[in-house]
């Protein structure tokens, strides 16, 4: 073998490294090799990784892929902050694919990522806004996601409680759990563990009024 062909051959460390990126993280790895220019990488992205196969155009300066990506919604970009945001990648990215990393920094408010971005690579750079509004957009949408299912949890559990409470004739304290449970998330259910608790309440009075009057 000659020289260069021994210069030009990854070393088994660094194949191990791109192995486990092509088997961890595939969107990744193909990203990178269609930013080198491998149109197999792009067809395997369009087919699998819709949000990575929108940067990537966009990075090669394609103005309908801008768009898509100012206009993505819901879970069309979850597979592209799924590597944005994975702290598993960054020091891989650091070390291995500077551009990349200042890129996905950058996107997430980093100013000297950004500054680092101007000097290696402005083209990159001119994307950097755009990426950002989405990335706030996209986490704005997951924090309310984690919200609502935060909340229906508690919501759930609060059911649980009044139930128990019911079970056990506990029935104010079955009204206070289905009531703050209400507030958290009104749902049929908890509207309909109420009623039961106030129905059992009343019942109670009504019981207690009749044996007064008996005993009267």
């Amino acid at each position: 073998m000659s020289s260069s062909s021994r210069k030009n051959s990854p070393s088994p460390s660094d194949q191990q490294q791109h192995n486990w990126i092509e088997q961890a993280f595939p969107q990744l790895h193909y990203l990178l090799c269609a930013l080198d220019g491998e149109e197999r990488a792009h067809r395997w992205l369009e087919a699998n990784s819709h949000g990575v196969a929108l940067l990537t155009r966009a990075l090669e300066g394609d103005r309908k892929a801008q768009s898509a990506l100012e206009n993505g919604q819901g879970d069309d970009l979850d597979d592209l902050f799924e590597i944005i945001d994975n702290e598993d990648l960054t020091a891989w990215l650091q070390e291995r694919q500077p551009q990349v990393y200042s890129l996905f920094m950058a996107s997430k408010g980093d100013e000297k990522a950004s500054g680092d971005l101007k000097s290696m690579q402005p083209a990159y750079l001119r994307l950097v806004p755009l990426l950002r509004r989405v990335h706030d957009r996209y986490r704005a949408r997951t924090q309310q996601r984690e919200e609502v299912i935060a909340n229906g949890n508690i919501a759930e559990m609060g059911c649980l409680i009044g139930e128990l409470h019911l079970r056990q004739g506990e029935y104010e304290k079955a009204v206070e759990a289905f009531t703050r449970a209400i507030e958290t998330r009104p749902a049929p259910d908890l509207y309909e563990g109420r009623a039961r608790a106030y129905r059992a309440l009343a019942e109670r009075d009504e019981s207690a009024a009749e044996l007064m009057r008996q005993r009267r």
